[in-house]
């Protein structure tokens, strides 16, 4: 049985998958007791080497919290038993007890996860990158009011969250929290010749892109991918968001019916 930390920071590695915790005796034979950890809020398993397997490691700053779960699936219990051996499951999670506590079984906490598609919103361009801010996970809205910021908190930005400030270039970060953050790179926009990406030509600020993640990025923002034919601009408004609508004709062109005027952009295949 292995020792659990009390604290975490995102990269550390927590607990292995699965700790043998005893050997118990059931009638003529010794049967091992096996405890396997499930990844919770704040925390991922992802694979160490060949002789530990998978770990839990932390995803960001916090308490650790291990608790008995009711089951790991839908159709696995909490203790299962085989002729084998028997397995008992336990959800780790980091954060702080009272946010996690408050909000685990509420639905109300959606945290992106690697693979997960995404709705953004453009809210800076430069050279090398676009800002953005994600707005819900996988057609699922992540509430202002109830939604875990980029910091890890339970609690609304300022400025009203994903509402109050909707196209402000230079967004202030709040103690309270934010809402979730991420940067499409430009060698992620797309597959090919992403030598010659120009992210100008690719969003604007205000733009809604559709967005794979990447990966958790530098602790503060995920990074996105939007390098598939589905994935890029969805909507988008002419002359910087003071225009109309525009609609994509191909995938680096989108026009605007009501004054013929086109503007390039990285377009998302339409759904």
């Amino acid at each position: 049985m292995i020792d659990i930390p009390t604290k975490a920071v995102p990269g550390q590695l927590l607990l292995p998958e699965h700790d043998l915790i005893e050997t118990r005796r059931e009638g003529d034979r010794d049967v091992p007791v096996v405890r396997k950890y499930i990844a919770g809020t704040g925390t991922k398993l992802v694979y160490y080497n060949d002789e530990v397997g998978n770990v839990i490691r932390s995803t960001k700053v916090g308490d650790l919290y291990v608790e008995s779960c009711t089951k790991e699936s839908d159709n696995t219990e909490a203790k299962e038993e085989d002729s084998t051996r028997i397995t008992e499951f336990m959800k780790v999670s980091v954060g702080d007890m009272e946010l996690l506590s408050k909000y685990s079984n509420s639905g109300n906490i959606i945290l992106p996860k690697e693979g997960d598609v995404v709705l953004c919103r453009i809210t800076r361009i430069t050279l090398q990158r676009a800002n953005v801010e994600i707005v819900a996970v996988e057609n699922k809205n992540i509430p202002v009011d109830g939604g875990v910021g980029s910091n890890g908190l339970g609690e609304t930005a300022v400025g009203g969250g994903s509402g109050g400030i909707t196209f402000s270039i230079s967004q202030a970060s709040s103690d309270l929290g934010e809402t979730f953050r991420g940067i499409i790179r430009s060698q992620d926009v797309r597959s090919t010749d992403r030598d010659k990406v120009k992210m100008l030509e690719s969003f604007k600020p205000g733009d809604i892109v559709r967005a794979q993640v990447l990966s958790l990025g530098d602790g503060n923002n995920y990074y996105l991918t939007t390098a598939r034919n589905d994935l890029g601009v969805i909507f988008a408004k002419a002359e910087n968001g003071a225009g109309g609508l525009m609609y994509a004709i191909d995938w680096q062109n989108m026009i605007c019916p009501s004054t013929g005027s086109m503007e390039k952009r990285k377009c998302a295949k339409p759904f």
